[in-house]
């Protein structure tokens, strides 16, 4: 196989994010491959072609909890295979545009990759083993890091802060590679091109096409804006309101003593007992077993769902390039 061209770069840093964007990384692979449930293709090339930002998952606890552990998990793995792993940045020897950051690879180039799992994910795949999605996600990350590398295995570590383990060995067959750097290429075929790759419908974002359809949506989204701005400051005012009226409330109430009925002055007082909801779930417990009824058991009492909506201000700006911070009123006769 052939060797790879290693890139002299700091991981994490401003030029690493930007080497990144330009090209397919190991964790691109997976999304391309439809096999992450974080992200799709559609919403991957949207961000390589700058249609929108990235979400920055810097803050994540899971991925802080890596970063964290990423020089212990190394230090086991030298200590496991004898092995000074290095964490390099590369690039695919014969197409440059394959590229992979490597928590670690040894002296003959085979990668190492670390993963610090929550709970949940951890069991998962301690449970179903490479039939998990998990499994399945970072095997194919591992395997897009031996083509870089030109090796043909690499070792996959989950790790957890107690000190257990699971250690995997990686492979990589030629038509797993084939398969791979052709899925890669044809993905950025479409980036280059500026082809939208095809939306799934129940993840992805709607974005109306030019003409009257998107002249009617940024035409509602403007009125939508303008009275969420006039309901947020409506919704102000009555709270204020509400609050002064919960301490006049109170001062009736203590007006009144020990009655519990007033009618004097145009307002009407009826002072009452309200009993407090039932804690079923607790009951349950209590009644029938110590640990309460789990989601599974809960299932067949659910009632029909019910497709909800929920709107909200978007910030991302590469989205919204043309929206102004300033909320005008928009004509009833655009609609």
């Amino acid at each position: 196989m052939s060797k790879m061209k290693v890139i002299d770069i700091g991981q994490r840093t401003d030029a690493w994010f930007k080497w990144r964007a330009g090209g397919i990384t190991a964790s691109d692979v997976p999304i391309i491959l439809g096999l992450s449930p974080y992200k799709t293709p559609w919403q991957l090339w949207a961000e390589k072609v700058g249609r929108i930002n990235s979400i920055d998952i810097s803050k994540n606890p899971n991925v802080q909890r890596g970063i964290r552990l990423e020089d212990k998990i190394r230090q086991l793995a030298e200590a496991r295979y004898g092995e000074l792993l290095f964490p390099v940045c590369g690039e695919y020897a014969e197409w440059s545009v394959l590229r992979a950051s490597f928590d670690g690879v040894d002296s003959l180039l085979k990668p190492y990759e670390f993963k610090a799992p929550c709970d949940s994910v951890w069991d998962e795949v301690i449970v179903k083993g490479n039939q998990s999605d998990t499994y399945k996600l970072y095997e194919a990350q591992v395997q897009t890091q031996c083509v870089v590398a030109g090796s043909n295995s690499g070792r996959l570590i989950f790790y957890k802060e107690n000190g257990q383990d699971h250690d995997v060995l990686i492979t990589l067959s030629p038509e797993r590679k084939r398969e791979i750097i052709s899925a890669a290429k044809t993905f950025w075929n479409l980036v280059v091109t500026n082809t939208p790759p095809a939306t799934d419908p129940n993840r992805d974002w709607f974005i109306p096409g030019n003409g009257n359809d998107r002249f009617k949506w940024e035409s509602y989204a403007e009125a939508w804006r303008t009275q969420q701005h006039r309901i947020k400051v409506l919704k102000e005012q009555l709270k204020a309101l509400e609050d002064e009226q919960k301490v006049v409330q109170q001062e009736m109430i203590t007006l009144m003593g020990p009655f519990m009925q007033a009618d004097v002055g145009g307002v009407k007082v009826s002072r009452f007992i309200k009993k407090g909801n039932v804690d079923y779930m607790a009951f349950i417990k209590d009644r029938y077993c110590s640990t309460g009824a789990s989601e599974t058991e809960l299932e067949p009492y659910r009632k029909a769902s019910r497709e909800e909506s929920r709107f909200s201000f978007s910030e991302d700006e590469l989205v919204n390039v043309d929206v102004s911070e300033v909320i005008s009123s928009v004509m009833p006769g655009y609609f």
